[in-house]
């Protein structure tokens, strides 16, 4: 992924004015859609706007399959800590209310990100929508111009099959699953992992993961499976679950270990 400024300097330099861009052109593509196979993940990314200095879309579903990130991806450092912001998201049809998380990366390179989560049923007018509009509390609102739209979540539904296969996930594999992964989750948060955001807001809620258990019994991937509504605690516990959880990996009916899958009991985050 190339990516070299703030979201606001990136949208300047595309041409997108500041403030509420209802009545500003969308951003059109400027490189086809790329959809990634990977042993954890499946994902679709496009660049936009000015090859000198690009904005990224990006598609994530669930292994799942229940629920969709949206990535927005520009160059340059992004806050150290992930911060909670109010936005939504539009396919034409009225805004989709919902909070999301902006949070960095630099590795390999300075990334600033803004990851949106939506179900899949509310994906699906992506299918039939010229374009998307994110609004962003305290950003510009940004389109991006859609197409193929159909043809990429088909790609993405095609890889998230393979992704299922590769982890046994299907009737036929789990039949295979002599001992299931064990391992503890709620015994591994404390009170100091509360998000201070989240906490600050008075937010609370539950939310339930699926995690991909590798043949050591390491956590290869923390993925949401009924999301809370609150990144910043969804966030959160996919972070203190990849850091902190202990499996002992599947065996098969010949005692070997595999690769699995463990859905974890709910996690609660209350405030009192």
């Amino acid at each position: 992924m190339r990516i070299n400024h703030t979201l606001a300097a990136a949208l300047a330099a595309a041409g997108v004015a500041a403030g509420p861009s209802n009545g500003s052109p969308p951003l059109t593509p400027i490189e086809p859609w790329n959809v990634h196979y990977e042993p954890n993940s499946c994902s679709a990314q496009r660049e936009y706007g000015d090859k000198t200095n690009p904005i990224f879309l990006g598609f994530v579903p669930s292994i799942e399959g229940g629920t969709y990130e949206l990535l927005i991806a520009t160059n340059g450092p992004g806050p150290s800590f992930a911060e909670e912001l109010e936005g939504s998201v539009d396919f034409g049809h009225g805004p989709m209310k919902a909070w999301l998380l902006h949070f960095g990366a630099r590795k390999p390179t300075s990334v600033n990100f803004y990851k949106f989560r939506i179900s899949a049923n509310d994906m699906a007018e992506a299918t039939s929508a010229e374009r998307v509009t994110f609004h962003i509390h305290g950003h510009s609102d940004l389109s991006f111009t859609l197409d193929v739209v159909p043809q990429v979540l088909a790609k993405l539904e095609d890889c998230t099959k393979d992704l299922r296969r590769f982890w046994n996930m299907t009737p036929a594999q789990q039949k295979n699953i002599g001992m299931p992964a064990m391992g503890d989750v709620r015994g591994i948060f404390s009170p100091s992992d509360y998000p201070s955001e989240a906490l600050q807001r008075g937010q609370h809620g539950e939310v339930q993961f699926t995690l991909l258990i590798d043949e050591k019994g390491k956590v290869a991937e923390c993925d949401i499976l009924k999301p809370s509504g609150i990144p910043a605690l969804d966030g959160m516990g996919c972070q203190v679950i990849r850091e902190r959880a202990k499996f002992k990996p599947a065996l098969d009916r010949q005692g070997r270990p595999m690769r699995s899958t463990f859905v974890t009991p709910p996690v609660v985050w209350l405030t009192y």
